[in-house]
């Protein structure tokens, strides 16, 4: 089978991968090894809310003013510098420059008020605001990358029990987007994979300034691992001298998993939206009759016009099938957290998929067209957004075919072909973290492990038909299982199910009866207390 992309770096053997399963676990994870560099720190972000972002908590801080215990990413990176690491921080600079995205000035005036800036140099990368830099990698003395999930607001912490209200988030500003509880997936990673992602920094700091790098040299002792992995990436076209068309390696590494998959693929990711992935799933779907799509993701997308289309894509896929045959193979969910007779939705914002076990993927990419292809609202937009968004320098003067954001993901599989068991066992083990996680079940429990006669999407209705049960009939009990199956009527997604309230009542819950929350609670560090709602 053919799993790799054409597109960008080679898959590489001899990998370790470590997947970090929301921000409690991936946040931490970043901070202990930027508190141990030595040799250099390079990072290329989205952006970086300071002074507002704490990447781990040590202590109590509720009734503690000023979040003792806690750890900042700027103090972990200062503290990098004056032990002599060079740190090299990659930053958007977007069009227009009022956008929420522009970070790089407030962080650039904190080091030099820290007085390092000669050991902490930071470059904007200027881009269009439909084209921004949206991977989020890592890597620290040429030994150790990582691929985080979030964007660095403190509203993305979460732990794995993503309870209604959780201090660590701190409190709701303006910059924040989702405000409730959020899910994502990160990946730590050593070996030889560690150099494409370093190179993939190189070619983003080399367009903004001097190719003034050292070179990459790993440590002769760096770790090596038993996993064949292949650094997948989406880049813009027209912007890199040496790669003219961009790169689409992503949606490649995507369609060749779907054209392989033989009994499930798994998505779970912060929108759907992407013609290409749809396509390829309805194909795939049609050509064979014992495969099953399991998709998990957001019933409000945050992006104007994605509450459009997505729920046009959902109604392609169902369409794609006849009678009962969509409902037993094609499971479309979204995630809840649910306390003391309240439940408010939890965003996902992973971007990770599994299909057979044999192939996975984690990064940055969302399944829509800006992080795969091109920009939905580059391409499709009615002619007097595409104007403005010209005007203000939104989209750049491209070819709107060449309107992407850069994303970098790693695929895992057995690019070699020799070895199958060893690969499907860390794939398979991602999985049981993640349904064990979403379908309240231990992670030992034997549903996890064997798929029942109907298939995995049996598994899934009967979790979250479960919750939905609950919810009718006791809304004030929460229950282990945080699926809830997407409103549908026939093959037809009703109207308003972006908003919670509606979402719930058109699967038959009384919200009269559960208070439906639209945001979590809002937390001063300064003052270690909760605000008032």
């Amino acid at each position: 089978m053919n799993w790799s992309a054409r597109q960008g770096p080679r898959p590489t053997r001899g990998n370790s991968v470590e997947f970090l399963i929301d921000n409690e676990a991936a946040w931490g994870r970043l901070a202990e090894e930027v508190g141990s560099a030595r040799r250099s720190v390079r990072c290329m972000l989205f952006l970086l809310d300071l002074p507002h972002v704490r990447m781990s908590f040590d202590e109590r801080i509720v009734g503690r003013p000023g979040a003792p215990g806690s750890t900042r990413l700027e103090e972990r990176l200062v503290s990098a510098a004056r032990r002599g690491a060079e740190v090299s921080l990659l930053l958007n600079h977007v069009e227009p420059a009022i956008s929420p995205v522009n970070t790089s000035r407030p962080v650039e005036r904190f080091f030099k008020r820290r007085g390092v800036p000669a050991r902490v140099r930071l470059r904007r990368f200027h881009t269009p605001q439909a084209a921004p830099i949206h991977a989020k990698v890592f890597l620290v003395d040429d030994a150790v990358a990582f691929s985080i999930g979030s964007m660095f607001t403190q509203e993305f912490f979460d732990c794995t029990a993503h309870h209604l209200d959780d201090p660590r988030r701190g409190h709701v500003r303006w910059r924040s987007a989702i405000r409730v509880p959020a899910h994502d997936v990160s990946a730590r990673i050593t070996g030889p994979a560690v150099a494409d992602l370093d190179a993939t920094f190189r070619l983003h700091w080399n367009l903004s300034g001097p190719a003034d790098l050292p070179e990459f040299a790993p440590p002769a002792e760096a770790a090596q691992g038993d996993l064949s992995a292949q650094v997948t990436r989406t880049l813009h076209g027209g912007r890199f001298p040496d790669l003219p068309g961009g790169e689409t390696g992503i949606l490649e590494s995507y369609l060749n998993a779907i054209a392989n998959a033989k009994e499930f693929i798994y998505l779970e990711n912060q929108y759907l939206t992407s013609d290409d992935i749809v396509d390829a799933l309805v194909d795939a779907l049609r050509g064979n009759d014992r495969l099953h799509l399991i998709a998990l993701i957001n019933n409000r997308p945050d992006i104007p016009r994605y509450t459009q289309w997505q729920p046009e894509a959902l109604e392609r896929l169902y369409s794609s099938l006849s009678g009962p045959d969509a409902a037993e193979r094609i499971g479309i969910y979204t995630l809840w957290s649910h306390e003391h007779g309240s439940i408010i939705r939890t965003h996902v914002h992973s971007k990770a998929a599994v299909v057979d076990d044999t192939w996975a993927t984690v990064g940055s990419a969302n399944l829509d067209g800006l992080s795969l292809a091109a920009s939905e609202h580059a391409r499709a937009a009615a002619w007097p957004v595409r104007l403005a968004g010209r005007v203000v320098g939104a989209f750049g003067p491209e070819n709107p075919d060449d309107v992407r954001s850069t994303e970098v993901n790693l695929a895992i599989a057995d690019f070699d072909g020799d070895r199958p068991e060893s690969t499907r066992a860390r794939i398979a083990d991602l999985r049981r973290r993640l349904w064990s996680e979403h379908l309240g079940l231990d992670l030992t429990a034997p549903e996890l492990h064997d798929p029942p006669d109907g298939g995995w999407n049996s598994l899934w209705r009967v979790r979250a038909e479960a919750k939905l049960r609950r919810l009718r009939r006791s809304p004030g009990e929460p229950s282990a299982s945080r699926v809830l199956p997407f409103p549908r009527q026939g093959t037809r997604i009703p109207d308003g199910v972006d908003k919670s309230a509606t979402y719930l009542r058109e699967l038959g819950v009384a919200t009269d009866a559960v208070e439906v929350r639209e945001r979590f609670r809002s937390f001063s560090f300064d003052k270690g207390a909760w605000k008032r709602r």
